[in-house]
């Protein structure tokens, strides 16, 4: 009895061990603030007014999601000319780090929607293309077991008939996982599609008066302390300073 309890404290303090090295590292959280005057408040969110006399950008940190800063971003043309938005083209700087690492003048550009929906329109098709390989598997694998089950009703063999209902009740149970799977793939597709697609900051040509607005997406620098953000369009680059505060770190970032 001894020795059963000591078998079973060992497993339960080697699973403890497995489960928290395999654990799922939780994503960075930080929190930009701007070193800005001119701002609003809306909801809890600071939005900051950048302006000249061509263009004028709202800019608001929203939150940090899947490692990358999210922002809020409106731009309106107040010009006689015609201005193209591209988002990808937005980028920043890092000019102070938490510790004294060396500094870089790399510039960290915003993802690019367009690049984002042409991968999810080329994973969707990939999908589409898998799940049809699998119903011709399914149909033929069905196919094959009736003519099993046919088979085994001619000889009257019964090993070969319940061995064949075995092989179906398996299918069957592999077929309702794969559903199951497919729809969560194609749900998660379409959110994510609906986001860069709808929701996305995306390239737009902006006549006088008109404004465009939708979330832009910046790679997380987490040894950064101050970033300097800049949104260059046309001629134009209004630029705007954020300070970076840490609330939860990933454990393997150094």
């Amino acid at each position: 009895m001894q020795h059963y309890k000591l078998v079973l404290l060992t497993a339960i303090i080697l699973s403890s061990i497995l489960f928290t090295n395999c654990s799922v590292h939780p994503d960075a959280v930080m929190k930009l603030t701007p070193e800005h005057i001119d701002l609003d408040w809306f909801k809890g969110k600071q939005i900051s007014t950048l302006n000249n006399d061509s263009i004028s950008i709202l800019i608001s940190f929203d939150r940090t999601l899947n490692n990358n800063y999210l922002f809020d971003v409106e731009v309106t043309n107040n010009s006689d000319q015609k201005i193209i938005v591209s988002p990808e083209l937005f980028n920043y700087k890092v000019t102070k780090k938490i510790k004294n690492e060396i500094l870089t003048d790399t510039p960290i550009s915003a993802l690019d929607p367009e690049v984002k929906v042409m991968e999810l329109q080329k994973s969707y098709s990939l999908h589409k293309s898998e799940m049809e390989t699998q119903n011709m598997f399914y149909a033929l694998g069905y196919f094959l077991q009736f003519a099993n089950q046919t088979k085994a009703l001619v000889t009257n063999d019964v090993e070969l008939s319940q061995d064949t209902d075995e092989r179906t009740r398996r299918m069957r149970e592999d077929e309702l996982l794969n559903d199951v799977r497919n729809q969560r793939i194609q749900q998660s597709l379409s959110n994510s599609s609906y986001f860069w697609e709808m929701l996305a900051l995306r390239k737009t040509s902006l006549k006088k008066n008109q404004s465009i607005s939708g979330k832009v997406f910046f790679p997380i620098d987490e040894s950064a302390k101050t970033l300097e953000f800049f949104f260059p369009i046309d001629e134009n680059e209004l630029r705007i300073t954020f300070n970076q505060e840490e609330f939860l770190r990933r454990r393997n970032s150094k």
